[in-house]
């Protein structure tokens, strides 16, 4: 299995998942991304196909790690499109590499987890949670929410989740947990789409706040959708990040 798949061509669209989950979530987006660009899918360290990364795992050392990769193809320059700890990753990347990022797309992502007094009282309660639940019952939670709205969404999480065990779980977390990117928003120069999903308020008020900070960017709702967005509703996802890529600015 290939920790990495290219379909299409045309200018370089990569597209980084989110946590515990893998390259497969973007299965509704290939077909209709393709037609425009040459579509990156790929696994990040401990996901998918990927071994775990030696030493300290973080945001700083996956967006290294997806800069590699970006060497490797020998492509130069690309959009950057990364969900929920994907996004994290594709700000990072456009913060230490941003002649490599032509646009940047954000879905349902964050630049930290403690920059409100709120969220660190719920970063507080989140980690000694993700400790001590085991890795089956973190699975049905997650199943329970992020299916909400499309059983097979839920569906989805449970065979990806699945894979994992309760160590790559902690491990994976504490980095978006460690993350800090709210004071680097501000340098990052590229053309910027923020996207979250409707019924998921968590996400809205960090999502407001990136596109005010970063200098070129807009926010965009993606209508009946929870989390996993892009799966919830593929045709209107894949129509926001199709026209914004194609447009002008």
């Amino acid at each position: 299995m290939s920790d990495y798949n290219i379909y299409g061509t045309g200018e370089a669209l990569v597209l980084i998942h989110g946590a515990l989950v893998s390259h497969s979530m973007w299965h509704s987006q290939v077909e209709d991304f393709c037609k425009y660009f040459q579509v990156i899918t790929l696994d990040l360290p401990a996901h998918g196909s990927v071994r775990d990364l030696e030493g300290e795992y973080t945001i700083e050392s996956l967006a290294e790690y997806v800069l590699e990769k970006l060497n490797t193809l020998n492509i130069h320059q690309a959009n950057i499109c990364g969900h929920s700890l994907g996004g994290m990753v594709a700000q990072q990347l456009a913060v230490t590499a941003p002649n490599r990022v032509q646009k940047l797309i954000l879905a349902e992502s964050a630049f930290g987890t403690k920059n409100s007094l709120w969220e660190r009282i719920q970063t507080g309660f989140a980690k000694p949670f993700l400790y001590l639940t085991p890795q089956w019952l973190l699975v049905d939670l997650s199943v329970k929410q992020y299916g909400a709205l499309h059983p097979h969404v839920g569906e989805f999480v449970r065979q990806e989740m699945s894979r994992y065990n309760h160590r790559i779980s902690i491990r994976v977390m504490n980095a978006a947990f460690r993350y800090s990117g709210k004071d680097k928003l501000k340098n990052i120069k590229s053309p910027t789409l923020v996207l979250v999903a409707e019924k998921n308020k968590q996400t809205h008020a960090q999502g407001k706040e990136m596109a005010e900070i970063i200098l070129n960017a807009k926010l965009s709702v993606i209508k009946n959708a929870n989390h996993l967005l892009n799966m919830d509703n593929p045709g209107d996802f894949n129509r926001e990040v199709i026209e914004f890529l194609r447009s002008g600015s």
